[in-house]
Order: C-alpha cells, then sequence, then structure tokens
C-alpha cells in the first residue's frame, strides 16, 4: 500500500512536469506579438509598385494560416501570382513565426514539395490536408529577425553575418515591414568586405492589404 502511494505521487510529479514543460514550451514559441503578426500577415494583398525590375506587373499575395493547433510558432501558407494571369502561382511557401524569449520573432521560410498541388489553398484550406512539416525543406532565404516597433510597424531583417548567397560571395540581407494595412519588403545584401550591394529589386515591394483572412470557425 505504501508502495503504491509513492508510485502515485510520484505520477503526479511527472505529470505536473510535463504540463509545466508544456507551458514553458508553448510561451517561447507564440506569443500576443507572433498572433498579432499571423493576423496582419494573413489576407489577400496586390502590389502598389506599377514596375517591377523594368516590367509592368500587378502581384496579388494570398496569406493564409495554418495548422493553429501547433505549438511550436505561427503557421502561414503563402501564395504569389501574377494577376489576371491564367500561370500558375510563381511563388509558394510555408512561412513559420517563433517567439523568443527577448520579444523577437523570428520567420523561417520553407519550400514545398510539389506545390502546384496545393495552388488556390487560400479559399479551399482542404487541399493543404496532406501536406505536414516533414515534407517541407527550409529555403535558402536566411530567417529574418522581426520586432513590433512602436510605430505599430512589424521590420525584419536577416543577420548579415549569417545568410551567404549560393555563390558564397554576399551576404544576403533582407528588409521586411508589416503593418495592419500593408506588407514590404527588399532584398539587399553585402560582399565579403561588409560593403552594401544592390539586390534584385531597387525599390521596396509594397503589397495593400485588400481583405483579412477569416476562417470558417469565424463565421
Amino acid at each position: 500500500m505504501w508502495l503504491q502511494g509513492v508510485i502515485l505521487i510520484l505520477r503526479s510529479i511527472v505529470a505536473l512536469m510535463c504540463l509545466f514543460s508544456s507551458l514553458a514550451y508553448s510561451a517561447v514559441f507564440k506569443s500576443e506579438n507572433t498572433a498579432l503578426l499571423r493576423q496582419w500577415l494573413g489576407g489577400v494583398h496586390q502590389s502598389t509598385n506599377d514596375v517591377i525590375q523594368g516590367r509592368k506587373v500587378n502581384i496579388g499575395l494570398q496569406v493564409l494560416p495554418i495548422w493553429q493547433d501547433r505549438i511550436d510558432g505561427e503557421w502561414l501558407y503563402i501564395e504569389s501570382r501574377i494577376i489576371d494571369s491564367p500561370n500558375k502561382p510563381f511563388r509558394q511557401r510555408i512561412l513559420q513565426l517563433v517567439a523568443t524569449p527577448n520579444g523577437l520573432i523570428r520567420l523561417y521560410s520553407y519550400t514545398i514539395p510539389r506545390a502546384s498541388d496545393f495552388a488556390g489553398a487560400y479559399y479551399v484550406p482542404q487541399v493543404l490536408a496532406s501536406l505536414t512539416q516533414s515534407q517541407l525543406s527550409i529555403s535558402n532565404n536566411c530567417e529574418l529577425l522581426i520586432e513590433l516597433k512602436v510605430t505599430s510597424t512589424f521590420v525584419g531583417e536577416t543577420d548579415a553575418n549569417s545568410c551567404l548567397s549560393s555563390k558564397g560571395t554576399a551576404l544576403l540581407t533582407t528588409f521586411f515591414a508589416v503593418s495592419e494595412v500593408n506588407i514590404s519588403f527588399l532584398d539587399g545584401g553585402y560582399d565579403k568586405f561588409g560593403n552594401l550591394l544592390p539586390g534584385r529589386l531597387e525599390e521596396p515591394v509594397t503589397f495593400l492589404k485588400l481583405e483579412d483572412y477569416v476562417s470558417l470557425e469565424d463565421n
């Protein structure tokens, strides 16, 4: 009887330790700021730049929150396409927003196998049902470190000392800004001497938010 009592006490201690560990894990990877950034990113966006890389183009951006029951951060599916073009999306990614103990957010970008199978997922989320995290691959772009400024804008930039280009000669960096109404980004880089290099874009590409994402559960 005494032994059974000890076993029950030990089981209770282990259960409490697991609970506290789970709560701590959740607190590290999710926060009010990651939830807010997920909300501001989610929805339909349209580029405001008339010309990008010398071409007149209109880009649409659709961002869908996914895997919302996970505790290892906020997850989103992002799809870019040329508006009014019959072609498939030119970029599809999975984004992960992870809160850090110092209040900053890390954004990781993942590529998707057979991405074309999931085209249009913003309007038909069911097509993502077969996608799992184990299928994803971290993309070549370095992760962004994001901070919420007093101007109510999330601003992010890659660590120039941690990102090498495919040629290994330039250190890549990306400016990234998100507010409640728009998204902006600019690619750039540094050479091996630390000098700033022009990126593929000469000026930030800005997207205006046309609609918030509203899940079926919100209706």
